[in-house]
């Protein structure tokens, strides 16, 4: 049997393109008395304008939604990012506009990161030591994972399968970065089952009103939104990986789209390292691969910084981190992270695990204004 994939366009209203969506996976009336756990992306305190974090109409349409098919309740829970600090945890409802919705709509929010966790140990090779997984994982009838599609430095994509990384108590996250992130993400994709995955492309881009990509196989759901990013799944080794541990389909062919023709739907959204060559054309990053996201994030979020302010390099510059095993004497070289530093030690060097952002920030100016 065909894997399938449910797709619609937004015309009239939001509410309107989810309920038809819905009716054409079959899911009219199927969650009557549940309890449903709503999983978005709030990773950051920022808005969904920014293409970041999920749309908040979208997630007060949806539990409109699952409120009038009868569920018992609905909760809006999400982990965020690493690098958010302990104290501001609670913007990312506030401020992405979540907490006004989910009030307005009676329904509940939790933060993961408040309640217990689960802890695993030796659970797989190519998983941490230990980790732990939010109970909310594990409590509700139903999980509706709804990610934004997003482009990433070592997956590739960020949609529905790494939206479960959220799950993950908040320290815990980097060690995901520290093991083969594409198969700790599979992993984890083992462990976690939501009931539906339900992408957010409401955004309006080019020459179309958004639409809504869902389906209840992962890798099949992240194959076509893939597509639709103007990307070649077969080429992304997150879905490779996750269509060998039958976490769905990756071929196209094999997959049914219901509801609507892509045609005329697909949209170019930008590789890492696209935008790197766009902005800093005289940036080389060497070690990138090696490094986990206490170097990586730090560094991208500097550099966007820099291009927001219209900042670039005039000269060549190369930054090594991770456990790149990195010779020469060329003192255009920036060393971030303790991995690379501890080697480096003649080079400028932005030290610490992790370093902290403003401090490789000002690094990075340094050599701007020396530029």
């Amino acid at each position: 049997m065909m894997s399938q994939v449910f797709l619609v366009k937004i015309q009239d209203s939001l509410d309107g393109a989810l309920t038809q969506l819905m009716k054409s996976a079959g899911l009219t009336g199927q969650w009557k008395g549940k309890s449903v756990l709503i999983k978005p992306n709030l990773f950051e305190p920022v808005s969904y304008t920014t293409g970041q974090t999920t749309n908040p109409s979208l997630v007060e349409a949806l539990i409109k939604w699952c409120q009038l098919q009868g569920a018992s309740k609905v909760i809006v829970g999400e982990g965020p990012s690493y690098f958010v600090p302990a104290h501001n945890l609670k913007e990312c409802f506030t401020k992405t506009g979540i907490t006004e919705v989910v009030e307005r709509c009676q329904a509940l929010w939790v933060l993961f990161d408040d309640c217990t966790y689960r802890t695993y140990r030796d659970f797989s090779p190519l998983l941490p030591k230990t980790f732990r997984i939010s109970e909310h994982a594990f409590l509700y009838d139903v999980i509706i994972n709804l990610p934004v599609p997003k482009t990433h430095y070592l997956t590739t994509v960020s949609i529905a399968m790494k939206n479960l990384k959220g799950f993950l108590k908040q320290e815990d996250k980097p060690l995901f970065h520290r093991v083969d992130l594409n198969q700790a993400v599979v992993e984890l994709n083992k462990i976690i089952k939501p009931s539906l995955n339900l992408v957010d492309f409401t955004i309006p881009r080019q020459h179309h009103q958004g639409f809504l990509v869902a389906g209840s196989e992962i890798v099949s759901v992240d194959t076509v939104s893939s597509a639709l990013m103007g990307l070649t799944p077969q080429k992304i080794r997150l879905l490779k990986l996750g269509y060998e541990a039958g976490l769905g389909e990756i071929n196209l062919r094999k997959i049914s789209i219901m509801g609507e023709d892509t045609k005329g739907l697909k949209v170019h959204y930008e590789l890492p390292s696209e935008w790197l060559k766009r902005h800093f054309p005289l940036l080389n990053i060497r070690g990138h691969d090696t490094a986990c996201s206490g170097c990586t994030i730090p560094l991208f979020s500097s550099l966007g910084k820099l291009a927001d302010q219209g900042k670039t390099f005039t000269k060549p510059l190369t930054i090594i981190l991770g456990k790149e095993n990195c010779t020469g004497d060329s003192p255009a070289t920036c060393v971030i992270g303790n991995c690379s530093s501890d080697k480096l030690k003649q080079r400028k060097n932005v030290k610490g695990c992790p370093p902290k952002m403003n401090e490789i920030f000002n690094t990075l100016a340094e050599y701007v204004q020396e530029s």
